[in-house]
């Protein structure tokens, strides 16, 4: 095990000079395939290779020269292409597991996926030699000074071996005492874990590569193949450096000696949708043993004009915690410039290598992995908190209904007195109901928007209400279905009622809306387009309904748009969470494009509602961004910033009249809000209850 990379290089380093004469030859060394082995220690075991000066050098995980020699066996005979091999290691902790798969090109090759997984046990070579050392120390003369056992090669080959030789060992002293292995030395083991055997389920053929021997090595291999309940193929002690030499052989001659996978890293990029996370590697990149792969498809990041440094956050597969490299730039460039993050790596074969690549750079940059500040977060709570705020979207518009339309004053009946009167008669007075609860004293009215009554009337009063929209209906259906006037009072009288106008209303508003004059019983008294328009406005909740309206405003030309298709447009928009997604970029554009045509038609002109409906529609159509965050904001959307121009015009001109007309100060501070909506940094989350107060006055 490497615990410290750089020592580590000196010692491996010292202990291979006696290979010397090995220089200009092909050199494999096998690697534990385990997550610790890092790419820091790689670099080391290979860099301690490089002083051998060898031909050529690998590094080759432990399990896949484990099947490169379990292919030179006579039972691999019936191994065939696409089967899975499991590989049981003996580690010092335990058992170590790998599962690789067959592949054949000019031959036979391991195909390995995923690092392999250490399970602990009493299995391991670790509990072996110490109870092997335990086992020798009872045979001195005193248990308690028994170094010269521990320090002997005894205690390791009766782990190994089941049995080791007689052999005198100096004592501290400078006495010899003769070391007798004991008559028969069986382990004390556990069960082997049940994760080994989930591990390998399903897999084609098992091999166990083992230095034991022996007694030692049946005992092994019983538990596993008993706990596994299938035959395990035990390789010979040596296999794993048979392994080598063939991989050596394979890599001379240029046929494959394994394919690898590599661990992913991955980056953080910005883009129109905000801050995400971007593999480097394709989630399939396989490459033959000592290929090295280069980023076909780099990370695009953005280098803003006067920058000094630029952060590059990264993860990688191996390592749970994100990083983030500073780079710094010794020239800042003039102006924003693209630059792209590049990769490149070996499998096995140390740290990749990435490079920020951009044509204000005079050559690439390297990002420093080793050096890059390691935080304290997730992936994802790094990604969050690169996150751009959102854009705003204004909330959506409820009208509050208050009882004071509800109540007798000194200059009028209330809605209840009104009720309880017309209720009696033949033919209520439909057109004094619907003025009343068209009424907004104090800006509220007899019903919300939503539907909703107001707190503080009578228990009766619902009843009335529901009385006389029965009665309301009967009136309608008479029309619908030629009986009675040619007045829309009654329907007048449902609309105001909001969301609860019965639905059935709905449709007829629709085919009235799309008849012509005097072909339908709604359209016979003048003015009564404008009911149905507005009429839509307050009382479609059905997305079909609501769908169909659309359909018949977006089919009028620009010019055809006045202040009742405004309405009737803005309505749904404002009131309706459903109605903004049913729309297509394209239809948001068309109504985009006459909301800005009515707000700069406004400028010039003295104050009226024509200052109004065009934001109120504006402002609607941003309830868009529900659908898709990031539309509509000037800045970053051209229809957006025609929006805002216009709006802005209309506030310089609205600024000179104020002048003459305080009371129009409210009105320009709502037309800056309106401006600020359209960059994403609204402070008027209820703008449109100000727009809609403006539009109805």
């Amino acid at each position: 095990m490497i615990d410290n990379a750089p020592e580590f290089e000196l010692e491996l380093a010292g202990s291979l000079s006696a290979m010397a004469s090995a220089r200009k030859a092909t050199v494999v060394l096998a690697i534990p395939d385990l997550p610790n082995l890092d790419e820091e220690k790689q670099e080391a075991l290979l860099s301690s290779l490089r002083k051998l000066r060898p031909g050529r050098r690998l590094l080759v995980w432990r399990s896949v020269l484990a099947v490169i020699a379990g292919l030179s066996d006579e039972t691999s005979q019936r191994w065939t292409e696409g089967q899975t091999i499991g590989v049981i290691g003996h580690h010092a902790k335990g058992l170590s597991v790998q599962v690789l798969k067959l592949r054949r090109e000019e031959k036979f090759a391991p195909e390995r996926k995923r690092v392999g997984e250490l399970i602990e046990c009493d299995l391991g070579l670790d509990s072996l030699l110490d109870q092997a050392s335990a086992s020798l120390t009872e045979k001195c003369e005193n248990p308690r000074r028994s170094d010269h056992v521990v320090a002997s090669n005894l205690p390791c080959q009766l782990a190994v071996e089941g049995t080791c030789d007689v052999e005198p060992l100096r004592l501290w002293n400078g006495r010899w005492e003769i070391i007798e292995p004991p008559k028969s030395f069986l382990p004390a083991t556990g069960d082997v874990p049940s994760k080994l055997v989930q591990a390998l389920a399903g897999c084609d053929h098992l091999l166990f590569e083992t230095p034991t021997t022996g007694q030692i090595r049946n005992l092994i291999i019983g538990k596993i193949q008993d706990a596994l309940g299938r035959e395990v193929q035990a390789l010979k002690p040596e296999a794993v450096a048979l392994g080598a030499l063939e991989a050596a052989r394979r890599l001379s001659e240029n046929d494959p000696v394994y394919y690898d996978f590599l661990p992913q890293i991955s980056t953080i990029v910005q883009n129109a949708d905000g801050a995400a996370n971007y593999d480097l590697i394709p989630p399939d990149a396989l490459l033959p043993a000592g290929q090295s792969y280069q980023s076909d498809r780099p990370a695009r990041l953005g280098l803003v004009a006067g920058t000094d440094e630029i952060k590059v956050h990264l993860k990688k597969q191996t390592d749970s915690t994100p990083r983030r490299a500073v780079v710094p730039l010794a020239i800042p460039p003039q102006t924003n410039t693209p630059v792209e993050l590049h990769l490149q790596q070996t499998p096995a074969a140390g740290r990749a290598r990435l490079t920020l690549v951009s044509e204000a750079f005079a050559s690439p940059l390297v990002v420093d992995w080793a050096h890059a500040q390691q935080l304290d977060q997730t992936w994802e709570e790094v990604i969050e908190s690169l996150e751009p705020e959102k854009p705003s979207v204004p909330n959506r518009l409820v009208l509050p209904c208050g009882s004071d339309n509800w109540f007798e004053t000194e200059r009028s009946y209330g809605l209840i007195e009104l009720l309880e009167d017309n209720l009696d008669k033949r033919i209520p007075d439909w057109e004094t109901l619907a003025n009343k609860v068209s009424m907004r004293p104090f800006g509220k009215y007899s019903v919300s928007s939503d539907g909703d009554l107001p707190k503080g009337i009578p228990d009766t009063a619902p009843t009335l209400l529901d009385k006389a929209i029965e009665r309301a209906e009967q009136d309608v259906r008479a029309r619908l279905n030629g009986d009675g006037t040619d007045e829309n009072q009654s329907l007048r009288f449902l609309t105001w009622l909001f969301k609860r106008c019965p639905d059935w209303v709905v449709p007829n508003l629709l085919e009235a809306l799309d008849s012509p004059v005097r072909q339908h019983p709604f359209i016979l008294a003048p003015g009564s387009r404008s009911l149905m328009l507005q009429g839509i406005g307050r009382t479609a909740t059905n997305p079909l309904h609501q769908r169909q309206a659309f359909d018949f405003l977006l089919s009028l030309p620009k010019e055809r748009w006045k202040k009742d298709q405004m309405a009737c447009a803005a309505f749904l928009l404002s009131r309706n969470d459903n109605a903004p997604m049913l729309l297509a970029r394209k239809e948001v554009d068309f109504i985009a494009s006459v909301a800005e045509a009515k707000v700069r038609e406004a400028v010039g002109k003295d104050f009226s509602t024509a200052y109004s409906y065009g934001p109120f529609l504006l402002v609607g159509l941003l309830r868009w961004r529900l659908k898709d965050p990031w539309a509509l904001v000037a800045g970053r959307d051209p229809v957006a910033d025609n929006l805002l121009a216009a709006t802005e015009l209309l506030a310089a001109h609205l600024s000179q009249l104020k002048k003459s007309d305080p009371r129009l100060e409210k009105y320009f501070v709502i037309l800056t809000q309106v401006c600020e909506e359209l960059e994403g940094k609204g402070s008027n989350p209820d703008i449109l209850v100000d727009l809609q107060s403006f539009a109805g006055s």
